[in-house]
């Protein structure tokens, strides 16, 4: 018998996935996990702003390594319940990353992506966002779905009582990452390809049913470049 699908809006599907989307059985949640966690100790004493923030998970491992200061934004109330019960002391707030941040400009040390630029169809705006809302010695952090991975059409979905629910995404390839970048004057600090081999053993199965030397996810951490001012 064939499964039934249902296709939402990001918003509705990730509503409904928030009540069991941290214990659910996710390669790329895994993965991501893995890579914000050997980040953390880098971390500590910063301001961190995290696009599309979810449940908050890497908040809460922010906060739990000694972030100064938290924020962060989502589009589906259903994560934001749970990333405020999670942690009610972050700064947590709906937004679509479409539009401009109720965010001072130069006002955090990191700003994050992980996991959620995979659900917008222009790299270049949420990014400017991040530029804007960085310090001059900021950095951004970006944990994405690997391009070739999502080019074989895996993208986010989840399964509940049956029915495979699946979203609105977007592949980005590697020339889309890099020509967004170089236009909003961004310097790439670190590229990373993590295979599930990297994040070492023991690895939950499922994590292998594509192979442990496939590349899941792709990490960048990007700096602001120096422009030389036309007025000098």
């Amino acid at each position: 018998m064939d499964q039934e699908h249902l296709f939402l809006p990001v918003a509705q599907a990730y509503d409904r996935w928030s009540s069991f989307y941290d214990t659910y059985d996710n390669p790329m949640v895994f993965m991501a996990s893995q890579i914000v966690a050997r980040a953390l100790p880098g971390l500590a004493g910063m301001s961190v702003f995290e696009f599309g923030c979810g449940t908050g998970r890497n908040l809460a491992a922010l906060h739990a390594c000694g972030a100064r200061e938290l924020a962060g934004c989502d589009l589906s109330d259903g994560m934001l319940n749970v990333a405020r019960a999670r942690l009610p002391q972050a700064r947590l707030f709906a937004h679509d990353m479409t539009c401009p941040l109720p965010i001072a400009g130069g006002s955090v040390d990191r700003a994050l992506f992980c996991l959620t630029l995979e659900h917008i169809a222009d790299l270049r705006f949420p990014l400017q966002e991040a530029v804007r809302i960085l310090r001059p010695e900021g950095r951004i952090g970006i944990i994405e779905i690997h391009p070739y991975y999502s080019l074989t059409g895996v993208a986010a979905h989840f399964e509940q009582d049956g029915v495979d629910v699946r979203m609105p995404t977007h592949t980005h390839q590697f020339q889309h990452y890099l020509a967004a970048f170089a236009e909003l004057g961004l310097r790439v600090a670190l590229c990373r390809e993590w295979r599930p081999i990297d994040v070492g053993n023991p690895l939950p199965l499922q994590k292998l049913r594509r192979g442990a030397h496939v590349p899941l996810t792709l990490e960048f951490w990007l700096e602001k470049e120096e422009r030389p001012n036309p007025a000098q």
